[in-house]
């Protein structure tokens, strides 16, 4: 009996183990089911934004560094932040809500956005699935703010990720418990101000609509632009914080030295070259920063004919034009090969290599076609249309462009690789015939105001001439564009910067409309409150406020500024 009963005993023992031990060989099977379930689908992604990662946008006539290895953290100012005290961006990108990041051309936004998803998807790669291993955070995700113009967020995303036969679905979460992080790039791209208005208003939505049955929705949005007009920012005021994107510090310039050279003594010989080149303020702008080292590495640096950022871009984008010329010559010689007209229009092509560039700069920087724009333009001037002697003419200005680094291919036209180095060539005809009223116009017309503000850095005008027109709003407004450009030759001046502050807080606290209809108050108001993110204008501000000197309309303008400011940013968080 004793024998019988532990038989019984063993058999349900041993079936119990062998229970225990399918349910957990089933649920294992069911967890790996799901992990390959979500991990299968977004490996591919993460393949693809890791990879576009490590390639930087130029070659500079050899091999240049990826961008994973160079790349500068980068910190941000809360807008309307009473202190200005900084965060880092990574806190902003594993944090909750939307974000609206603002940069000045050339800080780094596009870059930002690159690097730090390809960060993200190698983080990913690396955790296999496992719910341990996986990074904090969101999925990051991204397309340029021009695919908002057809379409809704989720088929914009759709399209940009097609994925192996099934296309992204931000509508469901990307993993167990995360979010999606999309960032939409570069609004201030959209040069439409009617498309730039629908953009505008689907971001908005986004942010107002919660998902089905009042769930919140499985991402969260990151826009990056660059300074845009109040009406505009108010669009996305509710829904999306504000920040402005800082500038490099010394510390952050010599950081990216250190890691682009291979020892510390070219390194300090660089940052020695910068100080010789007068360029040590400018090499705050990202931009700039990244253009000198690509300069200096490529030993062009003594070719430089004056020094300052003007000299420097200019001869960047000469050595851009010098490495993609035998496309060109390539052309000049199917044209010579085609009389009777060929050799002429050859002859005339030759000496325009510039003219073509900045033709097709110009069309890209209004939103249109360069490759049509040049088509256009050499069948104008040149002595014979060249598309009636060469068939494939479009072809070959579409390889022209794409020669220098300037463009790149997209789906249906070439796009700017460096948008500012595209401006930098389209502001060559002002700067060469110099128009202070048609500049001051320009800066006060959203599309071209980055145009203008190279045109004024490649004409060497001093801003004095300023001081006359800023009794008026639209020179003051002029003026204060022209000082968020920080990286503009000549607008730190601290007396200029002075009466430029003064001369908005005139016209804010006036209540003076421009022409045109706009309401210049509300513009000077968002120019001081970008300025106020930074802490030398703030400071100049505050001495206004205390000046005996200045009038006292002026005086109590500045203090009323910094009390709206504060109470704004107190209402801001307390909505958050």
């Amino acid at each position: 009996m004793d024998l019988d009963l532990s038989d019984k005993v063993a058999s349900v023992v041993s079936g119990t183990l062998a229970l225990a031990t399918a349910v957990v060989a089933v649920r294992r099977h069911t967890r790996d089911r799901g992990r390959r379930g979500w991990w299968t689908s977004l490996r591919p992604l993460w393949r693809r934004e890791a990879d576009a990662g490590i390639v930087h946008p130029h070659r500079f006539g050899g091999y240049v560094k990826p961008l994973s290895e160079v790349y500068v953290p980068r910190r941000a100012v809360p807008r309307l932040a009473p202190a200005g005290d900084g965060v880092d961006v990574a806190d902003l990108l594993t944090g909750a809500g939307n974000i609206l990041l603002i940069g000045e051309p050339g800080s780094g936004k596009t870059a930002l956005v690159r690097y730090e998803s390809a960060r993200s998807a190698r983080r990913w790669l690396a955790g296999r699935g496992r719910r341990r291993r996986s990074p904090p955070g969101p999925v990051l995700v991204s397309l340029p703010a021009a695919a908002l113009v057809r379409q809704p967020l989720p088929a914009a995303l759709a399209e940009a990720y097609p994925g192996d036969g099934a296309p992204l679905d931000v509508e469901q979460p990307p993993a167990p418990g995360r979010r999606w992080l999309v960032c939409v790039d570069a609004l201030d791209a959209v040069a439409d101000p009617d498309e730039r208005a629908v953009v505008l208003n689907r971001l908005a939505e986004l942010a107002r609509s919660p998902g089905p049955s009042g769930t919140p929705r499985p991402w969260r949005v990151l826009v990056t632009t660059r300074h845009l007009a109040e009406d505009e920012l108010a669009v996305l005021s509710d829904g999306y914080p504000a920040y402005h994107l800082a500038h490099f510090t010394d510390a952050d310039v010599a950081l990216l030295a250190a890691r682009w050279f291979p020892d510390g003594a070219t390194a300090r010989g660089f940052l020695d070259w910068t100080h010789a080149q007068h360029i040590t303020d400018p090499v705050h702008n990202p931009l700039t920063a990244t253009i000198a080292v690509l300069v200096w590495e490529s030993g062009q640096a003594g070719a430089a004919p004056q020094p300052g950022p003007a000299a420097l871009l200019d001869e960047f984008v000469r050595a851009l034009l010098r490495g993609g010329r035998d496309s060109l010559d390539a052309a000049c010689e199917a044209l010579r090969r085609r009389p009777p007209d060929g050799g002429a229009v050859a002859d005339w092509l030759s000496t325009r290599h510039t003219d073509l560039v900045e033709v097709a700069a110009t069309a890209a920087v209004a939103g249109g076609d360069p490759v049509a724009a040049v088509v256009d333009w050499s069948a104008a001037h040149a002595p014979a249309p060249p598309a009636a002697v060469l068939p494939d003419w479009s072809a070959r200005v579409r390889q022209v462009l794409l020669a220098t680094d300037l463009f790149r291919a997209d789906r249906h036209a070439l796009a700017s690789v460096w948008p500012s180095l595209v401006e930098y060539l389209a502001a060559g005809p002002l700067a060469r015939d110099w128009r202070p009223d048609e500049w001051v116009t320009l800066m006060n017309t959203s599309s071209a105001r980055f145009v203008a503000l190279q045109a004024i850095s490649r004409a060497a005008v001093a801003p004095a001439f300023l001081r006359a027109r800023l009794a008026e709003p639209d020179g003051a407004i002029a003026a204060g564009h022209l000082l968020v450009g920080r990286s503009t030759a000549g607008a730190g001046t601290p007396s200029f910067r002075a009466d430029v502050l003064a001369a908005l807080l005139t016209h804010w606290s006036a209540g003076q409309d421009a022409p045109a209809g706009r309401d210049a108050a509300r513009e000077c108001f968002s120019l001081l409150t970008t300025l106020a993110a930074d802490r030398a204008d703030r400071d100049l501000l505050h001495e206004i406020a205390t000046d005996p000197r200045r009038p006292g309309d002026v005086r109590r303008a500045a203090a009323l500024f910094f009390a709206v400011r504060t109470r704004t940013a107190h209402r801001t968080r307390a909505r958050r």
